[in-house]
């Protein structure tokens, strides 16, 4: 029995590499000690009360580990041992029970190390975050210098500059996007205040001269006096259409970014368009031009009355400007799956493709003499853009020269 049990620790520390402190007990069916590899004699043939070995002698696997007074764990965990031939019958168990020895201290001194650890890493990654931290800055601490630059005197020549694909750098091209925007905004003002300032000019140099030559003349007749305040009432009338279609467009502009300002309502088209030509027709009988609306039919379109108004008043009155003596125009509404077109046709002087795309520019005109002469402004067409622009709709454009103009309004049913 001796050799055996010799034999058997040697099993387990040579073959199974089992620690000394690790402890293995071998028990019988009874629970009797039959071997113990702590090699105290005297608890041989003892019986031992052990939860997991009683677990096992039940046929099952059992195991428990129990904190003790030292701060140590001991983990003890027992199998089964079945009879060969019958694995229902069990003869006996095995048990191996472990101490965190030196384990326990091992995992203190690793917690220590990993505290160590842990602030030099927290540290570390302070460091580098006031590092990015004041890189960000910086960079946002110039963004606003600059900004506040081109803010105090003005002037956005200057754009940031961009570096990396960060928050930061994205910033910064929102902003040079919105400069970029402001400077285009800056040039239409200034082409816009110029303009108008050489529109408003005209007239009333024209009133001052005549006004000049009744005062030089002491002596004028009375016909001539009569002449020149006709042309001077014109002239009048003329700045009038000039101020009137300014304040439009004023109102226009103020209004795009509130779509409170839009009456939308279902309306038909088609008396609004009669009214329109009936309106026009006096101008248009003037000039021996015909104004067929015959193929105007009835067609229920979701807008504003005003600006549906002005922007069909504009079109019809900027083709009887255009269009010869003795010359015709006809206006027609048709209704499509999900939009009306209002189309006004003529066969006037026509527009070149270059032209085309400049027409809806305020107080551009394509034959600048013959406006003049019909009291044009070079703004109806603008005005016409921007109120059906506002509703949803759309103005589209066909023309050759010498042949004629089709303006279409589209504009939709539903909105």
């Amino acid at each position: 029995m001796e050799n055996v049990t010799d034999n058997f620790s040697l099993l387990l520390k040579d073959t199974l590499k089992i620690s000394d402190e690790t402890r293995v007990m071998i028990f019988n069916e009874q629970s009797d000690v039959i071997y113990d590899s702590a090699s105290k004699p005297i608890m041989l043939q003892k019986t031992q009360i052990k939860k997991s070995v009683i677990t096992a002698l039940n046929g099952e696997e059992g195991a428990e580990f129990e904190k003790n007074k030292d701060k140590t764990i001991t983990y003890d965990a027992s199998v089964p041992i079945f009879m060969q031939g019958n694995p229902q019958k069990v003869i006996g168990a095995v048990n191996v029970s472990y101490t965190t020895d030196k384990n326990a201290n091992f995992i203190a001194s690793l917690t220590n190390d990993m505290i160590i650890l842990f602030v030099v890493v927290t540290l570390i990654m302070g460091l580098i975050i006031c590092i990015i931290a004041n890189l960000i800055t910086k960079r946002i601490v110039n963004f606003t210098a600059k900004i506040t630059e081109m803010s105090d005197d003005g002037v956005l020549d200057e754009a940031l500059e961009i570096k990396g694909n960060d928050e930061v750098a994205k910033l910064g091209v929102a902003f040079n996007t919105m400069r970029d925007k402001l400077l285009l905004v800056e040039k239409k003002r200034t082409e816009f205040v110029s303009s108008a300032s050489h529109e408003l000019r005209t007239p009333l140099s024209a009133i001052k001269l005549m006004s000049d030559s009744i005062l030089q003349n002491p002596d004028i007749d009375i016909e001539y006096v009569r002449e020149f305040l006709i042309d001077i009432t014109g002239e009048v009338d003329r700045l009038n259409r000039i101020v009137d279609k300014l304040l439009y467009l004023t109102k226009l502009d103020t209004e795009k970014s509130n779509e409170k300002h839009l009456n939308l309502e279902f309306i038909d088209a088609r008396p609004i368009t009669l009214d329109i030509i009936k309106n026009l027709s006096p101008i248009a009988e003037e000039k021996n031009i015909i104004i067929n609306s015959d193929y105007c039919e009835s067609v229920f379109i979701m807008a504003d009355k005003d600006k549906l108004w002005q922007g069909i008043y504009n079109i019809i009155d900027n083709a009887i400007k255009y269009s010869g003596e003795g010359g015709q125009i006809v206006v027609g509404i048709t209704k499509f799956t999900d939009y009306a077109q209002i189309a006004v046709k003529d066969n006037g002087i026509g527009i070149s493709k270059d032209e085309i795309e400049k027409i809806f520019d305020r107080f551009y005109r394509v034959d600048k003499a013959r406006a003049r002469a019909t009291g044009g402004t070079g703004l109806g067409l603008s005005i016409a853009n921007e109120s059906i622009n506002m509703m949803g709709g759309k103005i589209e454009v066909q023309s050759e020269e010498g042949v004629g103009t089709t303006f279409f309004i589209n504009m939709p049913l539903y909105q």
